[in-house]
């Protein structure tokens, strides 16, 4: 949100979405994106094991999963966005893979809470810098116009890690424990890696490079600008709650299926892969194909599918933690799960339609600074904490009552934010 007269500035050095080279890298950033997400969410399928074997609370796990992650991935993120917009996002998604990578085998040797919070702060440090940069070299990628369905492409690996995780851990974790199931996970990222350093394509793109004309922003002033910009801040904590319907309440599905409906891992992990999982690639892509048709006749249509898919996700996802049947509640978690991804893309859009090549990664991370310590930060840590506070009064069903109570206290206060987002499309307020 640097420059209003953005979409004349991007038609100029932008690469038309039809050039190979285009797609190559977004489907090398979108592999990127599936080794994050996988690696993620491997703490969330172990916990049962994981909970048992170092005897620690749900309280402990929520901190685990949700603030040991998430405060690391977002303060970490606005210094590794700083470095990919001034060094260029190749050498950024690098050392990221690497570092995350280490730490996620780094977890199968913790013997304590606080070894798991040092490993899951590792986690969240590495995977800081993959998706600010991503969506950096998208924006400078495709145009305005045609920029929804990449970064929603990108964002799809998210759900695609989430199902390979799911089948992987549950099945590793049968046959050689969650120890070395942290371990296993953390050999993709490297190669991946390596697939960085030695590609000849990834090497010479001039676009995985900083950007050669223009002068960085400050990152102060950009940050100043952008926290105290209405409308920014109303997609920022719309993303909050698409953060926390998608992955805040998510951390604590395997147990709560555990819990209620004394599911296998094995059961719950394929569930979930065919409702969570697809659910969300189906939505997020739609969701971004949908976007770009309607950002091309009329801001507003943007903002009206974002609100639109929130509205409808909101009850549904409620309904999860109201059913007694398996059936029921995987239906309600793959349907839920499309209209929450829905707006995906087109919030990513938001963000970065208003800001410049220079501060591009540095208004991604501030957004996901809001959006993951809010959704994914606070949500886990408060899910785990009302759980252990109602185990007295109902047992293993406290998880149930708790992710019912926070999950209709997050739809509530999801409804000023999106207000905001829909009046400031009506209006077309460019505020910075």
């Amino acid at each position: 949100m640097c420059g209003q007269n953005q979409t004349a500035q991007d038609s100029d050095g932008v690469a038309d979405n039809s050039d190979p080279d285009a797609w190559f890298i977004l489907w090398i950033l979108t592999a990127a994106m599936v080794i994050s997400y996988a690696d993620r969410q491997a703490l969330a399928i172990l916990v049962q094991p994981i909970k048992t074997d170092l005897a620690i609370s749900d309280t402990a796990m929520g901190i685990a999963t949700g603030f040991a992650f998430s405060a690391f991935y977002a303060t970490f993120g606005l210094v590794i966005a700083r470095m990919s917009d001034l060094y260029g996002g190749r050498k950024v998604i690098i050392g990221s893979l690497l570092i995350w990578s280490v730490m996620t085998a780094l977890s199968g040797a913790a013997q304590n809470f606080f070894h798991l919070i040092a490993a899951r702060f590792g986690v969240g440090a590495g995977e800081a810098g993959v998706a600010p940069a991503s969506h950096a070299i998208l924006a400078r990628l495709f145009p305005p116009a045609r920029r929804s369905l990449p970064l929603a492409i990108v964002s799809a690996g998210g759900p695609v890690g989430i199902i390979l995780s799911l089948l992987l851990c549950t099945t590793i974790e049968q046959r050689v424990g969650w120890r070395l199931t942290f371990v296993l996970m953390g050999v993709p990222g490297v190669l991946l890696a390596l697939v960085f350093l030695i590609v000849p394509r990834l090497k010479q793109s001039k676009v995985l490079k900083p950007p050669q004309d223009h002068i960085p922003a400050e990152q102060a002033r950009v940050l100043q600008m952008l926290v105290l910009s209405p409308a920014f801040l109303s997609v920022s904590f719309t993303l909050a709650g698409l953060v926390y319907l998608s992955f805040g309440q998510g951390q604590w599905l395997p147990a709560y299926l555990e819990r209620s409906f004394h599911l296998s891992r094995s059961n719950i992990g394929v569930g979930l892969a065919l409702t969570q999982g697809l659910g969300m690639i189906f939505g997020i892509v739609l969701g971004g194909a949908v976007s770009d048709w309607a950002s091309e006749r009329a801001p507003l249509m943007r903002a009206l599918l974002i609100v639109g898919a929130l509205v409808l996700a909101g009850p549904l996802t409620i309904s999860i933690f109201l059913v007694k049947s398996s059936w029921a509640v995987f239906t309600l978690i793959g349907i839920a799960t499309v209209f929450t991804a829905l707006p995906t893309g087109a919030l990513w859009a938001s963000v970065q339609d208003r800001l410049t090549d220079s501060a591009r990664a540095t208004g991604a991370a501030c957004a996901t600074l809001i959006g993951f310590i809010v959704g994914l930060g606070f949500g886990p840590f408060a899910i785990g904490a009302v759980s252990d506070a109602l185990t007295v009064n109902y047992g293993s069903e406290s998880l149930r009552y708790a992710l019912l109570i926070s999950t209709s206290a997050a739809v509530l206060l999801l409804l000023p934010p999106m207000a905001g987002v829909v009046y400031f499309a009506r209006n077309q307020v460019i505020d910075v």
